[in-house]
């Protein structure tokens, strides 16, 4: 039973995540680490990871949620079950619970873009308290924008914003919160990466693809959607507008792209 969650397509926390390969992703994760972590503290926390399973709480400071809170030092941490999120009743359906994207897999598969970051505008639909925007800020975009409809979250990532640029953090040449709904922000008609962390249903999602695609419609650029978690991926998959790289980013991770133009 082990070998087959291990090594076949599955969830480990079924509704929650989309489906993927245990195994693969696993391996994955202990290289992005190891890049940005470095091989010793990898290693330190996966020992502290190990000794917390046996019960024994040694290297506790190095457990990788330590780790991560201590670089990051941001209001970012916890999750926030739907029914506790302060939105419309009648997103609640729609709506998933707030958990922060993890920064070394995102800047993993954004490096691996190799974009030309000053000509794009990166923007988050559904972001939370802004871990991602402080990700995306690490790089010169355009612009980086998050829209909540949460106003708690909103403020959260507000905060986090100022002490970004209190500690100068930021590389973007913009970094903002927007408390608003995902279906009614407007992008301008520039290059744009997108990021979606299942942030919400299927019907939100198509009324933002077809948004994106009506906004951005001029762009002669690629535009990227970064989706994590895609629960709903199909509806990327089949739209005609979009491409699929033939480089993996394995786990739970797809990257979708629609293709610049020459006209």
């Amino acid at each position: 039973m082990l070998f087959k969650f291990v090594f076949t397509k599955t969830a480990r926390y079924p509704g929650l995540e989309v489906e993927h390969n245990q195994f693969l992703r696993n391996l994955r994760t202990l290289a992005v680490n190891i890049k940005y972590r470095g091989l010793k503290r990898t290693l330190l926390g996966l020992l502290a990871a190990l000794f917390a399973k046996t019960r024994f709480h040694i290297l506790e400071e190095y457990r990788f949620f330590r780790q991560n809170m201590r670089e990051i030092g941001l209001d970012i941490a916890g999750v926030v079950e739907t029914d506790m999120l302060d939105i419309p009743e009648e997103r609640k359906e729609s709506a998933k619970r707030y958990e922060a994207s993890s920064d070394y897999e995102f800047r993993y598969v954004v490096e691996k873009l190799h974009l030309d970051y000053e000509k794009y505008h990166f923007i988050d639909f559904g972001s939370g308290k802004g871990a991602v925007l402080a990700s995306a800020s690490r790089y010169p975009f355009k612009s980086v924008t998050g829209v909540e409809l949460s106003q708690a979250l909103h403020e959260t990532a507000t905060r986090n914003i100022a002490e970004l640029y209190r500690r100068k953090r930021v590389t973007a040449r913009a970094l903002r919160s927007v408390h608003g709904d995902v279906t009614e922000h407007s992008l301008p008609p520039e290059p744009h990466v997108i990021y979606v962390f299942n942030a919400f249903g299927a019907d939100i999602l198509a009324e933002v693809i077809d948004h994106i695609l009506r906004d951005l419609a001029a762009v002669r650029e690629p535009i990227y959607f970064l989706y994590n978690n895609p629960m709903h991926h199909k509806l990327l998959e089949d739209n005609p507008a979009f491409e699929k790289p033939k480089k993996t980013f394995g786990g739970k991770w797809e990257v979708f792209v629609r293709p610049g133009r020459d006209d």
